[in-house]
């Protein structure tokens, strides 16, 4: 029973973060092709809760694919990541996508 609920978690996931991705390209190609830029770069710190080393690596990697933001660097007890982002004004908002993000891949790994 357990496969099936993780096969089904992780198909809920990938068409939460193909919609994500999606979404991130619309809005950085809008800034791009309007006559003003938006941005506005910058660093934040998120904590990781996440307990399996794969789920770490899925984590750096998805925020890295997603466009605006970018995972710099991960401190030893892999509690801390580092992000580079396009748009510190959405600082929370990134935050809170980034804790969703982990949530679902608390479902998928552990």
């Amino acid at each position: 029973m357990s496969i099936i609920r993780k096969t089904y978690y992780f198909i809920v996931f990938l068409g939460f973060y193909l919609g994500k991705l999606i979404s991130a390209n619309l809005y950085i190609a809008w800034d791009i092709l309007t006559p003003r830029m938006r941005t506005n770069p910058g660093i934040i710190e998120v904590d990781v809760n996440l307990s399996s080393a794969f789920g770490t690596l899925l984590l750096s990697n998805l925020v890295s694919m997603t466009p605006g933001t970018l995972s710099m660097d991960l401190d030893r007890d892999r509690n801390k990541l580092l992000v580079h982002l396009l748009y510190m004004d959405r600082k929370e908002a990134t935050k809170k996508e980034i804790e969703g993000i982990m949530h679902r891949i608390r479902l998928i790994t552990e």
